[in-house]
């Protein structure tokens, strides 16, 4: 019988035995007695398949931007900065002088009007412990919420509800599997009340499923980790679940980006908590941390162009000036500078099993270069 076994699983493809393992392997383990809320193994895993920074944001915007949305974005910066009418000059002297400022900011450019979000409110963890005169109040009453982030994005159409950019990377983000974020949870007696849990994030290499409209995604699909060439993306910290809701200590996360181009970012949030609501199918919530500036920059601009940035007027070169200004956390020792700044971003998953990993398959060849056991004639 144990032949007939090992024959039949030898027919199948390599994914189709991976899921046969995970069944056999999920079948002997049983959940805690008397709790129906614990998953099969004690462990579940989740894909992110939406993201955006957390933005409060309110119908006509007048609380967060009293003064309005940014307008000098990068098309209106330029033509302030070399009026036509003015002389020739050449592309060195113009275009090639605003685009070296975007990428190796010197400060040396003429400082335009910026406005930021003003509002006392929003979204995010006390991620100091302390409250402070910049902090703000979360929508449901928390005090210390620290999301410095929100002052720089808030008023800039880019990273506001429905904006084309927006709706870009998102679209992006669910194409490309280079993003494929998840999260597994281990050690798991309980999706509603668990004092001890253990959360990993990994890069998974598969595409997720949807259903017949291909908008929404289903739970249940199958996930392989990428653990070799995907080793930055596994972090590890430990967590609770109460009255169905995860927190986590702090743990680096880091997120693959890939733009219409195949211009390939990693965003990093460093010191990062998780907020989740947990069900057996979803999650969704937030992760705040403090969002390494020069990762989250240039990621930007090698995602999207000048030119594409200029849809939502997002001026690269402003933005990088406040973000530096705005900046309050990870100090770098030598120059005493902060390099990343407090931050939240909303999270939706569904979710996924977690295939086990795989031996690496190696072809196995005779010296004449023919499979072992293979006689050449």
């Amino acid at each position: 019988m144990k032949s007939v076994k090992r024959s039949c699983l030898a027919s199948l493809q390599p994914y189709a035995v991976a899921g046969v393992l995970l069944a056999l392997a999920a079948s002997g383990t049983a959940a805690p007695e008397g709790d129906k809320t614990a998953p099969v193994g004690r462990q579940i895993g989740y894909a992110i398949y939406d993201f955006e920074w957390a933005l409060y944001q309110t119908p006509d915007g007048k609380k967060e931007c009293p003064e309005g949305i940014n307008k000098l974005g990068p098309r209106e910066q330029f033509k302030a900065l070399f009026p036509e009418g003015e002389g020739k000059k050449s592309i060195m002297e113009t275009e090639l002088t605003y685009e070296g400022e975007v990428w190796h900011p010197s400060g040396k450019i003429k400082e335009f009007p910026f406005h930021e979000a003003v509002s006392k409110v929003a979204f995010g963890l006390n991620l100091d412990g302390k409250v402070g005169a910049t902090d703000f109040t979360s929508p449901d009453g928390v005090a210390g919420v620290d999301n410095q982030m929100y002052r720089a994005l808030g008023c800039i159409e880019n990273y506001r509800d429905n904006s084309s950019v927006l709706n870009f990377d998102k679209s992006f983000f669910r194409k490309n599997q280079i993003s494929r974020m998840i999260i597994q949870l281990t050690d798991v007696d309980s999706l509603v009340n668990d004092d001890d849990v253990t959360i990993t994030t990994y890069r998974g290499e598969d595409r997720l499923m949807n259903d017949a409209t291909g908008n929404t995604y289903v739970p249940g699909g199958t996930q392989r980790l990428d653990t070799r060439w995907g080793k930055e993306f596994i972090s590890q910290a430990k967590g609770k679940i109460v009255n169905g809701k995860l927190m986590t200590d702090s743990v680096d996360f880091y997120l693959p980006l890939e733009s219409a181009r195949d211009e390939a970012s990693t965003w990093l949030i460093r010191g990062a908590h998780f907020s989740l609501s947990l069900t057996p199918e979803r999650a969704e919530g937030m992760v705040a941390g403090y969002a390494d500036i020069d990762r989250f920059y240039f990621g930007r601009n090698r995602s999207w162009s000048t030119h594409h940035l200029s849809y939502g007027q997002e001026a690269s070169i402003s933005l990088y000036k406040t973000l530096k200004r705005l900046a309050d956390g990870y100090r770098d020792p030598a120059t005493g500078e902060n390099t990343a700044i407090s931050s939240a971003m909303k999270l939706k998953m569904v979710q996924v099993h977690i295939l086990p990993e795989q031996p690496a398959r190696v072809s196995s060849l005779s010296k004449d270069g023919a499979p072992a056991g293979f006689k050449v004639n």
